[in-house]
């Protein structure tokens, strides 16, 4: 592999050597005692490396490292791994790298999740980001690299669009190659992107590593930054408002939820259904799924502004070749479970399906509900609080819920003229959709981000529901997309449980 740096910024206005040693290393584990469930406990911050004495990651590195190289890195050599010939320690950087991002599965995590040991992720296999940056620095280590050449840095990443950017907490490893120059090895790197899949306009402008602590498995430093005064640390405070938040996007989590038992679905499948989500620099909230992203916009895919019963046409003509061809026809349940989910985050359906804190699985064949988007109404469409399209539409809200009454509605999006962000304001409907009569009365409709539950937690553009209204709706929303992916996928899968 190689330590790509195009889109990155300058590494090399930090001391990634650290600026001040912190004596006292002493950290919260976020972790219960062994044999609890509650409380946690302190730990020094160096024990969740290991030394180059560490039977495991020797074991490791003579067994299955030797054999990962034997067999699925034409080129490496095992010979130069283990001696001291010059290159011979970038190549086991790069190896070591290249082992955890293929053999160790990367897994997004809910919240606050205490962090393994590197026993603990060689023997799971899977961890998320400071899991696998503390097993790659402690297989550097255990490889013979020196600990002064190597760090696990605690910080932010940030992201930049044009003049705005977004500092997302995250965890990641620091080496110095034997050229003497600092490098990061991104422990959230799982596998290479097809790079014809990408849009370059939603690809960040550029984007910066910020270290905040640094640490190997003898000292723990802090880094000054050169826009602050740089107060005295106070490290447990500190230290625990680094949270990574490399935690599971909407989409992928509800997918692997519904999929995820071997019973209903091979787990060859969902990981081919996974290689679907494209991840920038490999993050949460720059990770999407391939209909999200911005290029040819088809408003049925995602059921925006109203387009309710040519959505669930669209799906069910692709569960339907699904169902004909279901080793052939992949992306096409994928594309049906993706616009699932987002019918029940988009849509009022649950709003007024909801029942017993359980929303139904919809049928678009025998649904008989009436929605009422009156004065009064739960789902007010002639109030105040909700916008309209003035470029579309100037008609009052009164109108715009008579136009809508009974029916099940949408917010609007990408429409010309109304953007409310950055990829909105790329996104174009065709106009296959724009020159249709009945698309000006679209503009009546909500902004998607007014009334959309398509996050855990609400944007500060959302005007539908309160705060705890609205986490009570994304928990009966994701559950019966949940449901309702499960069903389509048992209903239509005709394929093999082999490969």
């Amino acid at each position: 592999m190689c330590f790509h740096e195009s889109r990155v910024g300058a590494l090399n206005k930090w001391n990634w050597d650290g600026d001040h040693i912190i004596h006292d290393s002493t950290v919260p584990s976020s972790r219960p005692p062994v044999g609890h469930t509650t409380g946690g406990y302190d730990i020094d911050a160096r024990e969740f490396l290991v030394s180059e004495r560490n039977t495991v990651m020797r074991n490791t590195l003579a067994g299955d490292v030797r054999r990962f190289i034997e067999t699925k890195l034409p080129g490496a050599s095992w010979p130069l791994f283990c001696s001291r010939e010059p290159g011979s320690f970038d190549h086991r950087a790069e190896v070591i790298a290249e082992f955890v991002a293929q053999r160790i599965r990367y897994d997004t995590t809910d919240g606050l999740d205490p962090w393994q040991f590197p026993d603990e992720t060689l023997y799971l296999k899977n961890g998320d980001c400071e899991d696998r940056a503390l097993l790659i620095a402690s297989l550097l280590l255990a490889s013979g690299v020196s600990s002064f050449n190597v760090r696990v840095a605690l910080g932010s990443f940030r992201v930049w669009f044009g003049r705005k950017h977004k500092d997302i907490d995250h965890v990641w490893v620091m080496y110095k190659s034997e050229a003497g120059r600092w490098q990061v090895i991104e422990p959230a790197q799982t596998r290479k992107h097809n790079a014809a899949k990408l849009d370059r306009a939603a690809m960040p402008d550029r984007a910066d590593y910020i270290p905040r602590f640094l640490f190997n498995d003898v000292h723990l430093w802090q880094v000054d930054h050169p826009s602050t005064d740089n107060p005295p640390v106070k490290l447990k405070r500190d230290w625990s408002r680094v949270h990574p938040q490399f935690a599971g996007w909407v989409h992928k989590s509800i997918l692997n939820e519904a999929l995820g038992d071997e019973n209903i679905c091979p787990h060859w499948v969902l990981e081919a259904l996974n290689r679907h989500f494209v991840s920038f620099f490999w993050n949460r909230d720059l990770t999407v799924d391939e209909p999200d992203m911005p290029g040819t916009y088809d408003p049925r895919e995602h059921f925006d502004n109203g387009y309710i019963e040519d959505g669930w046409r669209l799906v069910q003509d692709r569960l339907g070749k699904f169902c004909s061809d279901s080793l052939g026809e992949l992306d096409s349940f994928h594309l049906a479970a993706h616009a699932i989910a987002d019918f029940y985050a988009h849509s009022s359906y649950a709003h007024f399906a909801a029942q017993g804190g359980v929303v139904p699985v919809y049928d678009p064949a025998s649904w008989a509900g009436s929605p009422d988007y009156g004065a009064g109404s739960s789902f007010d469409l002639s109030a105040e609080r909700f916008s309209r399209n003035a470029n579309l539409w100037t008609g009052s809200g009164e109108a715009a819920a008579h136009i809508w009454q009974g029916r099940i509605i949408s917010g609007r999006y990408g429409q010309k003229g109304d953007s409310k962000g950055i990829i909105e304001s790329i996104t174009f409907i065709p106009r296959q959709f724009t020159n249709a009569k009945d698309f000006a009365q679209r503009g009546a409709l909500p902004h998607h981000n007014e009334i959309a539950v398509d996050d855990d937690k609400p944007g500060t553009a959302h005007r539908l529901y309160s705060k705890d209204e609205y986490k009570k709706q994304y928990e009966m929303r994701r559950d019966a997309a949940v449901r309702h992916i499960r069903q389509a996928f048992t209903e239509n899968w005709k394929g093999t449980s082999l490969p």
